[in-house]
């Protein structure tokens, strides 16, 4: 058993956010001690008061090599409060690297996330993602992926800067909102005014450059 091969993919798990609970299961360490030629792990999480999101985890063993692989994860997202209301993506997973839980989360709610992909080279590049409801590939498995990239023109900070932000003041508040954003998520923020100060939510909406953000 490659103990080291064990700790690198417990150590991508929870940096995928798939969290403490599936990094530490034993079944983990039990299946690639079996030398098991490829297995699934499932979780489940509730990231709002609305829904869940549950995931099964796909790893595979080289054909080369004694380590194992996270190769993709399914990603099922279900409405509470109407059940009948489901979203499902595969996501997959390349070099320990790909969209987190918490994306897959945002994604499948309909909000875009930045990520790095790879191109036909096999060069990696970083682009706004987001999924086309209304498309599905053509096995009929997945939705279809929209990409905003750099030559879109889609800047998130320009974006920004041209309301009145009171968290664009600091830096570090600056920078904290730029990472929540991108990361998909919906992100509170306080909008200055003449004579108060109103809490509103915002979100990335790389899709419509004119509009920049959703309030």
């Amino acid at each position: 058993m490659n103990n080291g091969n064990i700790l690198l993919l417990k150590e991508k798990l929870r940096y995928l956010g798939f969290g403490e609970a599936i990094a530490s299961s034993d079944r983990l360490d039990i299946e690639i001690q079996n030398g098991t030629a490829a297995f699934q792990l499932q979780t489940a999480a509730c990231f709002d008061e609305w829904s869940t999101i549950q995931a099964t985890l796909f790893f595979r063993k080289s054909d080369n090599f004694d380590m194992y692989f996270f190769i993709k994860f399914d990603a099922l997202l279900i409405c509470d409060t109407a059940p009948m209301i489901t979203r499902r993506q595969t996501f997959h997973i390349k070099n320990g690297s790909g969209v987190t839980f918490k994306e897959a989360f945002n994604l499948l709610q309909g909000r875009s996330v930045i990520t790095t992909l790879w191109d036909s080279d096999d060069a990696k590049y970083s682009t706004w993602i987001q999924l086309s409801f209304s498309q599905r590939t053509r096995d009929n498995t997945n939705y279809k992926v929209r990409q905003y990239g750099e030559n879109y023109g889609y800047d998130l900070e320009k974006a920004l800067s041209t309301y009145p932000i009171r968290e664009l003041q600091d830096e570090k508040l600056k920078m904290n909102l730029l990472c929540s954003l991108q990361k998909g998520n919906v992100h509170p923020v306080t909008i200055v005014k003449a004579n108060k100060m109103e809490r509103m939510f915002v979100e990335a909406c790389p899709a419509i450059p004119s509009d920049c953000f959703r309030w």
